[in-house]
């Protein structure tokens, strides 16, 4: 399902941030993590929104809140946020989701956000290690504004990242090619897809970044 997420003049519809971890860092991440997923499904980080089709989403997830990776991925936010144009208000951030995509598995067209499904958005606040899954006060009334998808391994055939956005009164499908470690930055509202995986096993760390609702 492709919504009419318009891209404003003068901004940048997708901010890619190259070598925002190391190859060497990237890898510790994958080893962490790979062997603690499970099964994700499509209400997994959607935050209550697009598709209801049950077939949307294929892969699976671990919830993870390390503050190295916060805080980088934050400040990269930032730079994104002010680099692009959008300059959008943002006051939390999400759990991390770590994502590992194997043969066929993908994630078909959706958008991240300007609802709030609170019991399905994992936040961070008080003590590093928190995971509170339910509305938390600051949290309450908060829409995701910026996502972020940061590419983990280049391994892997298939898997391919587009966006697809209005620009000029045409639609764009954009078809977006991070490196290792490469953080791609773009409005929660813009739909976006992973491609069927074809050979190997994707794995991808995505992140959403909020804040009070849009006037």
């Amino acid at each position: 399902m492709l919504n009419q997420f318009k891209n404003p003049e003068n901004q940048t519809p997708c901010f890619v941030i190259h070598n925002v971890f190391t190859p060497e860092r990237c890898q510790e991440i994958i080893d962490q993590y790979k062997n603690k997923v499970s099964k994700a499904s499509h209400d997994d980080g959607k935050g209550g929104l697009t598709s209801s089709e049950d077939n949307i989403r294929s892969s699976k997830i671990a919830w993870i809140n390390d503050p190295d990776i916060n805080n980088t991925l934050k400040n990269m936010m930032t730079i994104s946020n002010h680099s692009a144009g959008w300059s959008y208000d943002i006051t939390s951030h999400e759990q991390h989701q770590f994502t590992k995509y194997e043969p066929n598995d993908h994630y078909s067209w959706h958008y991240d956000g300007s609802g709030c499904n609170f019991s399905k958005r994992h936040f961070t606040f008080g003590k590093p290690n928190s995971l509170l899954e339910v509305a938390i006060p600051g949290c309450i009334g908060t829409v995701r504004k910026i996502s972020a998808s940061v590419l983990l391994n280049d391994d892997y055939s298939g898997g391919e990242f587009d966006a697809a956005f209005i620009e000029d009164g045409e639609l764009i499908k954009k078809e977006i090619k991070p490196k290792i470690g490469d953080a791609i930055f773009f409005p929660s509202a813009m739909t976006h897809r992973v491609r069927p995986v074809k050979v190997g096993t994707r794995y991808s760390l995505v992140c959403w970044f909020a804040g009070p609702p849009f006037k």
